[in-house]
């Protein structure tokens, strides 16, 4: 069982102004909390400071609801900031504060983290045009907003594998990363 907190609004489905259940970005369709033993409370605390953004892949075709179903099981040591499946995002760790995402805590303490939703499996793991699209737009948001200025890839737009033994993003998004940027920094002006 898990809930889904539409933007704005409070466990008790009150207006929340600046409660901690109000997503980061507008973008947000909802706010699916992470258990709270999935993430590590204050990136400040940590002595992190964001700088990156890192792209993930969930390795299978999910919803934002069934990947925040993930992060708020008990046990499961592990969370995002954000998912998005075609125009929906979600949003499960504030950014302030640090998601276990990347396989390397350095690298968790200075990365906003996004799981995107394949539309296919192996040996690909593609993603739809408007996953893609949605993806675009919402990294973008993130680096404005945190102050990244132009995106680079390899730089302050990053990619699991960048910090673990696997092969996420998956072939397909890996393959899309420039293009990410570029667009991302389109939004933004440069």
């Amino acid at each position: 069982m898990f809930t889904i907190l539409e933007p704005g609004t409070s466990s008790d489905g009150s207006d929340s102004g600046a409660d901690s259940d109000t997503p980061d970005s507008k973008l947000v369709t909802k706010f699916i909390p992470a258990y709270k033993d999935n993430y590590t409370k204050s990136r400040k605390a940590q002595g992190g400071t964001i700088s990156e953004i890192t792209i993930h892949h969930c390795a299978s075709i999910l919803t934002i609801e069934a990947l925040g179903a993930l992060w708020q099981r008990e046990g499961r040591k592990g969370s995002s900031h954000y998912g998005v499946s075609e125009t929906n995002i979600g949003q499960y760790v504030h950014e302030r504060d640090v998601a276990w995402t990347n396989g390397n805590w350095e690298a968790n303490c200075r990365a906003v983290t996004i799981e995107t939703s394949n539309g296919g499996g192996a040996p690909e793991w593609p993603v739809s045009d408007t996953t893609f699209q949605t993806l675009v737009t919402l990294v973008a948001d993130i680096a404005r907003r945190n102050g990244l200025g132009k995106l680079v890839k390899g730089k302050n737009l990053t990619w699991h594998s960048m910090y673990a033994a696997t092969a996420c993003p998956g072939p397909y998004l890996s393959g899309k990363l420039q293009e990410l940027v570029d667009k991302a920094n389109t939004i933004n002006g440069f």
